[in-house]
């Protein structure tokens, strides 16, 4: 069969080949002290998958595996996303929890804190579940030593990437208004894109892990068609338009610079294992520039608000909903050293 290249990702076909994407930011005040483990984005899927397991499950099984409802049930299609086979976690999460790696970990009583959280494709209209489930999360608090709090409100982003926000939830009314979901525009194309990775990415290619020192513009570019392929075709878009074979295979045509790149290893505790996991990847600042930076600029910028999963030592690979996930921003301003992941900007 001969291979036609696909269409350009243009602005204007963003919006079909991509999922849906919703960015919400959920404000909670601390009824007691609260202390965060430095990546607490784990502690928080805990608390939240607890606390939607408790709202939608209603049969009770103490696993999805075999349910009759794994395919409607929202716990299971959140938390144990089901491939087309029914396969508990055959399908990659349509969550992102985005922590802001610059916030406090210690809060005392009545502070106000606030956590993003993106969803995609139909698990956008999963949100007045969401809210209920960080309800139970706030009941139930971090840890034995109490870390209770109160959601107070969710304000959603009106325009994705425009940083206007309208409350959809007001704790003291009760009642869920939502927003239509616009398609994505990404900005005008820049002459060089800053990526700054502010979570571990691990990245393979040929089954070999990737350091510092091997990554390269195209190690980048194959994960991201890799994550926005996979994304597509669970949660709506167009796989086809993320064909690696429409990237370019000319050096030249996409360069990176790095400004610091460096391994970071971190160790989490694993409730669902029962063991300490060890995690580790690549964070740091990089640059890409070059003629393919064009054709490549729209996937980039929606990529990052849909990072990819860092990867795991190859026994674990078998399991990977466990993995943590990377959090990328891209920024056009060589000066920028906000590293804050709240912000998605051209």
């Amino acid at each position: 069969m001969e291979h036609t290249d696909p269409e350009p990702l243009t602005k204007a076909r963003m919006g079909d080949s991509v999922p849906p994407l919703a960015r919400f930011r959920v404000h909670f005040t601390a009824q007691e002290p609260i202390r965060l483990p430095e990546y607490s984005g784990s502690a928080w899927r805990g608390l939240l998958g607890h606390g939607l397991r408790r709202t939608a499950c209603v049969t009770r099984q103490p696993t999805c595996t075999g349910c009759l409802l794994i395919q409607n049930c929202v716990y299971s299609t959140l938390f144990e996303t089901p491939d087309a086979q029914g396969t508990p976690g055959g399908a990659p999460h349509p969550f992102i929890l985005a922590i802001d790696p610059r916030a406090p970990r210690a809060l005392e009583p009545d502070a106000a804190f606030s956590l993003d959280l993106q969803l995609l494709g139909a698990a956008i209209q999963q949100m007045p579940y969401l809210i209920h489930a960080f309800g139970l999360a706030g009941q139930r608090g971090f840890g034995r030593s109490g870390g209770r709090f109160t959601l107070t409100a969710v304000e959603r982003e009106v325009t994705l990437g425009s940083e206007d926000w309208q409350t959809v939830y007001d704790a003291t009314l009760g009642r869920y208004e939502p927003l239509e979901t616009a398609a994505p525009v990404a900005p005008p194309v820049p002459a060089r894109a800053h990526l700054h990775l502010l979570t571990p990415w691990r990245l393979k290619r040929d089954g070999r892990r990737i350091g510092a020192r091997e990554l390269t513009a195209f190690d980048i570019a194959h994960a991201l068609y890799r994550r926005l392929r996979t994304l597509a075709a669970a949660h709506g878009g167009d796989p086809d338009t993320f064909d690696h074979r429409r990237l370019p295979t000319d050096p030249a045509a996409l360069q990176l610079e790095v400004d610091w790149l460096r391994w970071h290893d971190w160790t989490r505790y694993s409730s669902r294992q029962d063991a300490l996991m060890q995690l580790g990847g690549l964070i740091g600042e990089v640059s890409l520039a070059g003629p393919a930076l064009a054709e490549l600029w729209p996937a980039l910028w929606f990529g990052q608000g849909v990072p990819e999963r860092a990867g795991r030592d190859a026994t674990q690979q078998e399991q990977p909903r466990h993995h943590k996930l990377v959090s990328t921003r891209i920024s056009t301003d060589p000066t920028d050293t906000d590293l804050c992941p709240k912000r998605l900007r051209g």
